[in-house]
C-alpha cells in the first residue's frame, strides 16, 4: 500500500503551556479546506567530532533541536489568525463577531506569541505513523488571491521539540475521525473588495467606499518570533516575538485618483513630513464577504491602519487596454474582524 494524502490528516490545537500538547480532544482544529503539508523537517544540528590520527569522524555531538513545517490551505475559517494575534475578542450573536489585532479593545494576548501543537497522521499498509510538533509558532502567514482563484493561505511554522512519549506516538494515536472545518466556507476572489474607510483609523467597517477594481491582492503577517533555548536542554523552552511586520501588494485599476494620489504623495515627497501622523494615516480595508446579513453573514475584514506605500508601478499603457497599477505597501497595524454563526468558546 502506497501512502497518499487520502490516508493522511493534519490537525492542530492551542497550547496553554509552551511545548505541552493540549491532548487529543483539544487537537480539534482544521487549518482550512484543501489543506496540504508542504514540508516537515526536524534536525538536531549534529556537530562532527574528528580526532587526531584518522580522517573519519570519531563521533557526533547533537546541538539544539529545530523543526519547521509549511501548510497551505484555502481560507475558509478565521481561527488561524489566532496564531498571529492570540485569542480574539467575541461580541454579538447572529452573527458572532470575532476581533483579532493589536488595537484598542482587542484581546491583550495579541502582544504575545500564541503557540500550538500540530499533528500529522499517515496510515500505512501494516501500521500508522503519527507525529506531533510541540511549541509551534507561526513565523508568517501569507494570504493572497487573484482573478478566478480562491483565497489561499501559506503558513510557515517553526518549532523546537517533537512529542516522543515512549516512542509510541509514532505508531499509535492515529485519529480515525480528524476534525473538519467548522465553517467550511471557501472564500474566493469573488468575495473580495478593496475599500477606503477614511482617516484616523476609525472602526468604520463596511461603510468604506470601494476605490479600485482589484486584480491581485496579497498580505503577509510576519511576527518574526524566536525560539528560546537554555543550557540544560536541546529543546526550546519558550518563544518571544520581535518587531511585527505587515506588508502586501495590490494590483488594481484604480477608480478614485484622489485616494491613489494621497497614497502616492508619500513616495513622491519623501523629504516632506506627511500631513497626517502614522496613527491617523488612511485606513484601507481588504474585505472578503458573502454579502449575507444576520445569521447568514460570513465575512473577514482586514483593516489596515496607517498604510504607507513602499513602491508604485504602472504595468504599461496600451491602446484599448485597462491600466493596472501595482502598489507594494506596509502598515502599522491590522485589525481583523470576522463574522459568522459559529459560537466558539475559549480557547479558540
Amino acid at each position: 500500500m502506497v501512502r497518499t494524502g487520502a490516508s493522511s490528516y493534519i490537525r492542530y490545537g492551542w497550547e496553554s503551556t509552551f511545548g505541552a500538547s493540549p491532548g487529543d480532544s483539544a487537537l480539534d482544529k482544521a487549518f482550512g479546506l484543501n489543506a496540504r503539508l508542504t514540508n516537515w523537517s526536524l534536525t538536531h544540528n549534529p556537530k562532527d567530532l574528528p580526532t587526531l590520527g584518522q580522517v573519519e569522524v570519531k563521533d557526533y555531538a547533537y546541538g539544539q533541536q529545530t523543526g519547521s513545517m509549511g501548510v497551505d490551505f484555502v481560507l475558509s475559517n478565521p481561527w488561524i489568525f489566532g496564531s498571529i494575534y492570540g485569542e480574539p475578542a467575541k461580541t454579538g450573536s447572529s452573527p458572532y463577531v470575532y476581533k483579532y489585532g493589536t488595537t484598542a479593545g482587542v484581546h491583550a494576548g495579541a502582544k504575545a506569541v500564541r503557540t500550538f501543537t500540530t499533528e500529522v497522521g499517515f496510515e500505512g499498509e501494516t501500521n500508522t505513523q503519527v507525529r506531533r510538533g510541540l511549541g509551534c509558532i507561526a513565523n508568517s502567514l501569507g494570504i493572497s488571491t487573484t482573478i478566478d482563484g480562491t483565497v489561499d493561505c501559506t503558513l510557515d511554522i517553526g518549532y523546537g521539540k517533537e512529542d516522543s512519549t515512549s516512542g509510541s506516538v509514532y505508531t499509535s494515536g492515529f485519529d480515525t475521525t480528524p476534525p473538519t472545518d467548522t465553517e467550511s466556507f471557501p472564500y474566493t476572489f469573488a468575495h473580495g473588495q478593496l475599500k477606503w474607510a477614511g482617516e484616523g483609523g476609525a472602526d468604520t467597517g463596511a461603510s468604506g467606499s470601494i476605490v479600485a477594481e482589484l486584480q491581485d491582492a496579497s498580505i503577509s503577517f510576519a511576527q518574526n518570533p524566536t525560539l528560546l533555548y537554555t543550557i540544560g536542554s536541546h529543546q526550546s523552552v519558550a518563544s518571544f516575538r520581535r518587531v511585527f511586520d505587515i506588508t502586501g501588494n495590490f494590483r488594481a485599476s484604480w477608480k478614485n485618483d484622489d485616494k491613489l494620489n494621497q497614497l502616492l504623495d508619500q513616495i513622491r515627497k519623501p523629504l516632506t513630513k506627511p500631513t497626517t501622523s502614522l496613527s491617523s494615516a488612511p485606513e484601507i480595508i481588504l474585505t472578503f464577504t458573502n454579502n449575507g446579513t444576520g445569521a447568514a453573514q460570513k465575512s473577514i475584514e482586514m483593516k489596515l491602519h496607517g498604510v504607507r506605500p513602499d513602491s508604485h508601478g504602472v504595468e504599461g499603457i496600451q491602446p484599448v487596454e485597462p491600466v493596472f497599477e501595482n502598489i507594494a505597501w506596509r502598515t502599522k497595524t491590522c485589525e481583523i474582524v470576522c463574522a459568522n454563526q459559529t459560537n466558539k468558546s475559549t480557547p479558540f
